[in-house]
């Protein structure tokens, strides 16, 4: 997938800089981005040239979808566990689900009931391999670029919580527990990742699409088949502010999930931060002035609706894609999209903000913040913490 920004100003889109070739393959590159966007959640039925395209991607999610039931059916079998309570969070689809803001109000919550908790995590896009410390629960000791941005964040919004990156989510959960005195382990992104036993599984859930267009990655955004829902003890769906979202999360994977408890949430804006700064200020100030809406993530046609919602004045938006690594160029390019645009600050995500905190372009830079609120159901997730924690008790190690 390209590195490159999708423009649009003005309803047109184009390059930032370069030349007529350049202008033109980002033009293409931005379509393209934004086509299997919306192909893949259901919300456009391809057309043309799009219906043969779809058709290839298809047969190539078949392949997919057969090495994906292999893999787990293996790893199934070699089960590893460890000595205190596991929590995973993941998702059936490819990124999009509101799963961070899920894992720092779990991680949040179980600090506030006493336990040591830590967090988990693969650390996707990260510089190097092997497990880093990303937090000892003080602060971030490890820079984004080794921890990966949303572990980072994780580290940044979650006082109390440890954070550990690894590839290797058996030995990185047994550190945390032999070194850094953890007794529940909060796994993220883990639902496909069966191979580490666990006393939880929460499945977030994305309650416009919950499964998509309902075809696997590439044809769609499905990392696996949907009867793999059937592994979850609890469904959060997420995004129940829109009409109809809880019940559409029930119609479509509550016959595959009989007796599972749906929880309802919602993204709430909480605040604004100023990027390098870290000085807050209240979100009303969107709608002071224009602004240029910064982002790199997976669906940032959400971040950017927050934002007109929100009555902000978004004078441009460039999107690249999802944890994009700025480069100078690339920042260069944003700069001259500002002057172009007028704007008189730049508003991105957090996730964003953290590989941004070095960037000084000639207007502020502020991050939205995002947190997950519980609409419906809070006590039934705080019945399922509790029996999962209290069997591994129960049972011992």
């Amino acid at each position: 997938m390209s590195g490159r920004p999708e423009r649009e100003r003005g309803g047109r889109r184009g390059s930032l800089s370069g030349d007529a070739e350049a202008r033109r393959a980002l033009s293409l590159s931005a379509r393209a981005i934004r086509w299997w966007d919306r192909f893949a959640r259901g919300e456009q039925s391809p057309r043309g040239l799009g219906v043969a395209v779809a058709g290839v991607l298809v047969m190539v999610s078949v392949l997919y979808g057969i090495g994906v039931w292999l893999s787990l059916r293996f790893r199934a079998t070699r089960r590893a566990r460890v000595a205190v309570p596991v929590i995973s969070v993941g998702n059936l689809v490819v990124g999009g689900t509101g799963k961070t803001p899920l894992v720092i109000h779990l991680a949040r919550r179980l600090v506030s009931d006493g336990r040591t908790v830590a967090v988990v995590s693969r650390g996707y896009g990260r510089e190097e391999g092997g497990a880093v410390v990303v937090s000892r629960g003080d602060r971030p000791v490890a820079s984004w670029e080794r921890a990966g941005d949303e572990p980072y964040l994780i580290a940044l919004l979650t006082k109390g919580a440890r954070v550990v990156v690894s590839a290797k989510r058996y030995e990185a959960a047994q550190y945390a527990v032999e070194n850094l005195g953890a007794d529940v382990i909060l796994l993220d992104d883990a639902y496909q990742h069966v191979q580490l036993a666990r006393d939880l599984d929460i499945l977030a859930v994305d309650a416009r699409h919950p499964v998509g267009n309902g075809h696997l990655f590439p044809a769609g955004s499905l990392r696996e088949h949907p009867l793999g829902v059937g592994r979850a003890d609890v469904i959060v769906a997420t995004r129940c502010d829109t009409v109809g979202g809880a019940a559409r999360v029930a119609r479509t994977l509550g016959p595959l999930a009989p007796g599972v408890p749906i929880v309802e949430t919602r993204m709430k804006p909480v605040e604004l931060w100023e990027v390098g700064t870290g000085l807050s200020a209240d979100v009303s100030s969107l709608r002071n002035g224009p602004v240029l809406a910064l982002s790199s993530i997976a669906n940032p046609g959400d971040f950017e609706r927050t934002l007109v919602k929100l009555d902000a004045n978004v004078a441009a938006r460039v999107a690249f894609p999802d944890h994009h690594r700025y480069t100078e160029q690339d920042l260069e390019a944003v700069e001259d999209e500002i002057r172009g645009s007028g704007a008189r600050a730049v508003v991105t995500t957090e996730k964003d903000a953290v590989r941004l905190s070095d960037w000084r372009p000639p207007v502020p830079v502020y991050a939205l913040g995002i947190e997950l609120e519980v609409t419906r159901g809070e006590r039934l997730l705080g019945m399922a913490l509790e029996k999962a924690i209290g069997r591994r008790k129960r049972h011992g190690a």
